[in-house]
């Protein structure tokens, strides 16, 4: 596996380049005080996971990332989805079972997993199966009925296969929260998600503070469902009246 520094580093280049629509070498290593060498492996590294491509000096998104325009709504918020993506791969171990949530912040998550391998990775996002497409796990994808809005699939197909799997980490996202617990806007989302919580050995969301002040339409677990919560900072005093003192929340690095 690469360092957890090179994966940091890697991670951020890939949210420079697909907010800005590219980036030169030298600044990619004037912004992270490396030589431009290093930068130069880097996007080696992501150029051959087709993450980004390379030109003379030049660094643009790979093109499966310039035909679908959700990937750059990772330009919401993408610091604060890089850090929580960079926090949640320090809980998986080799040779676990993780399952990948569909949303923009798990998308994130899946590009950084790109750097690993030996992992058993399930999910149910056609995005997140596309960023990992030429990765070095096992990729397991649900199929099922794509659902448009949020690139993920859904109906009775994806839950047969859901009901199928034994997963070590759940890495789940939401659209906001609720006094009971974290929310979603798609009825059809939450059969899927309830199924995986049953599944899986470990649950964790994954959220930018920005969400606590939305709420989603339905309420698809209670907080004690969930093992741990990673927001991108600790949260104002504020913020945490709106989580119950009983959940357990990561502090980020």
């Amino acid at each position: 596996m690469a360092r957890p520094v090179d994966v940091e580093r890697r991670n951020k280049i890939i949210n420079v380049v697909l907010t800005n629509g590219r980036a030169t070498i030298s600044e990619l290593a004037k912004m992270f005080n490396v030589t431009p060498e290093t930068i130069r492996k880097d996007v080696t590294e992501l150029h051959e996971k087709n993450i980004l491509q390379r030109g003379h000096g030049i660094v643009l998104p790979a093109s499966n990332y310039t035909e679908n325009p959700l990937p750059f709504k990772i330009s919401s918020h993408a610091e604060e989805k890089s850090r929580i993506a960079n926090c949640a791969v320090s809980l998986i171990r080799e040779n676990n079972v993780i399952f990948i949530d569909s949303g923009t912040t798990l998308l994130q998550l899946a590009n950084v997993l790109n750097m690993y391998e030996n992992l058993t990775i399930i999910t149910n996002s056609m995005m997140a199966a596309q960023a990992l497409s030429n990765s070095k796990n096992q990729l397991l994808v649900t199929g099922g009925e794509l659902r448009p809005k949020s690139y993920s699939y859904v109906g009775a197909w994806t839950m047969r296969a859901l009901r199928q799997s034994n997963i070590d980490i759940a890495f789940m996202g939401c659209d906001g929260f609720h006094q009971n617990g974290p929310t979603v806007g798609s009825y059809r989302e939450l059969e899927a998600k309830e199924i995986v919580l049953e599944q899986a050995s470990k649950s964790i969301l994954l959220a930018d503070t920005s969400k606590i002040s939305l709420q989603g339409l339905y309420c698809y677990c209670s907080y004690s469902e969930l093992d741990t919560l990673i927001f991108e900072r600790e949260l104002t005093p504020d913020e945490r009246k709106c989580i119950p003192e009983s959940v357990n929340i990561l502090k980020p690095f």
